[in-house]
């Protein structure tokens, strides 16, 4: 536990510039790609400190929506062609030959309706009510905490780290589709726009981390500060009533954007399908396959190592983002405790201000009992935690070997490596 020194340090060092500097290029560069492919039609008022609704220029909107439609028009010649070979294929095709068309035929599906979704999010009146009122809420607690308590920023490394990971992934997955023979843009534009989405997504997960993180630093400094003082100052009674009214508020909006977002963490969770699939394909080329070591090193790299550690990546990244989240909790309900000990102790007994305090904190409490501990709903009301991605790497890794293993039995040669089928 940081104890005011420490966190003294914090506010003060040269890492603070650092992971200032981080927030803001991620805030401008998810506001700049919306402003520039006309996202949302969102703006951020310096006056007012909100977002807010407007209208781009109508010659520029015009083009950009013709350019998006073009995009997918270019290509209708193909998937026309493509549903008359699936019609074709659905009655000649037999054995692994057949597993293997069903399980591209399920992963394009998945790919369309999770595409559909996000064109629908980035351009619909009604989730661009819906995002203005959260962004707009995230806005004002986080002027609240920094104007009550003061900001401390943090982005731990580990995490940082594993997103730059999946980021450089998901490059090397975009690479090997655009230099495929058989490029379609709205696959390709699946996985930009996803991404584009994961990465706000993971961003409201680390300004969530930092707000309870701050909440804890001042708690510290509060226990620390009364261990020898006979009686709580005024200061410190408004600030914690503003630190339970903002819990009660983080609560209500993390269980707004549970409910509002959840295709998001649902579209993360069905990349299970290309993850199992190109599981198999690199498992086929590294164990039964007769290519030379460097031919497999580049076929994996440039066929199935991205579409298969992006999904994975992706889970263990929300996975990650929910324990740390579960550890700030934890942390806060302890001091939670000692403060209201010391409060009750050192506090005048027949003030308003305590009523209001002791009203504030047991609605807090019970609040957050009612709706749990902060999660990450992935699918089906499942919380998204470390345990959680290693049963779906597990679930990724047997599916795959019992594909495999229906491969060998049907009598298919295996001797060269593929990077599709």
């Amino acid at each position: 536990m940081w104890n005011t020194a420490d966190i003294s340090l914090l506010r003060s060092g040269p890492s603070q510039a650092v992971y200032r500097w981080i927030f803001q290029l991620s805030f401008l560069i998810i506001y700049g790609i919306s402003k520039c492919c006309h996202f949302f039609k969102l703006r951020y008022n310096r006056q007012t400190h909100r977002v807010e609704e407007t209208q781009y220029h109508k010659i520029i909107s015009k083009l950009i929506v013709t350019a998006k439609c073009c995009l997918f028009l270019r290509h209708i010649f193909d998937y026309i062609v493509f549903f008359f070979v699936i019609w074709i294929h659905v009655f000649i095709v037999q054995n692994s030959d057949g597993q293997d068309f069903i399980i591209s035929l399920a992963m394009e599906a998945i790919a369309f309706n999770v595409l559909r979704r996000i064109l629908m999010f980035l351009h619909c009146q009604d989730d661009r009510g819906i995002l203005k009122q959260l962004v707009n809420e995230i806005i004002y607690i986080t002027r609240t905490i920094q104007k009550k308590f003061g900001l401390i920023y943090h982005c731990e490394i580990s995490l940082l780290g594993v997103y730059l990971c999946k980021v450089y992934m998901t490059y090397v997955l975009l690479e090997s589709l655009w230099y495929k023979p058989y490029f379609l843009w709205p696959n390709f534009l699946y996985w930009v726009l996803l991404e584009y989405c994961e990465f706000g997504y993971f961003i409201y997960q680390l300004i969530l981390i930092n707000w309870y993180r701050n909440f804890g630093f001042f708690l510290q400094s509060f226990i620390e500060h009364h261990e020898h003082e006979h009686i709580i100052s005024r200061y410190y009674h408004q600030r914690l009533l503003w630190l339970f009214k903002l819990h009660l508020r983080i609560c209500k909006l993390h269980k707004s954007v549970n409910k509002e977002i959840a295709w998001l963490p649902s579209a993360i969770y069905l990349g299970i399908f290309t993850c199992i699939f190109n599981m198999e394909l690199l498992l086929e080329c590294i164990v039964y396959a007769d290519n030379d070591i460097e031919d497999k090193v580049y076929i994996i790299a440039d066929g199935c190592l991205g579409s298969m550690l992006v999904p994975l990546l992706n889970v263990l990244i929300l996975g990650l983002c929910t324990d740390r989240l579960r550890n700030e909790e934890l942390t806060l309900q302890q001091q939670i405790v000692i403060v209201n000990i010391i409060y009750f102790r050192k506090a005048n007994h027949h003030g308003y201000t305590l009523k209001g305090l002791h009203n504030e904190y047991c609605t807090s409490l019970i609040v957050h009992q009612k709706v749990d501990p902060l999660q990450n709903i992935i699918i089906f009301q499942i919380n998204c935690d470390r345990e959680f991605a290693f049963d779906y790497l597990l679930t990724v890794l047997i599916t795959a070997l019992s594909f495999i293993q229906y491969t060998v039995g049907s009598n298919r040669s295996l001797k060269e490596c593929v990077s599709h089928k």
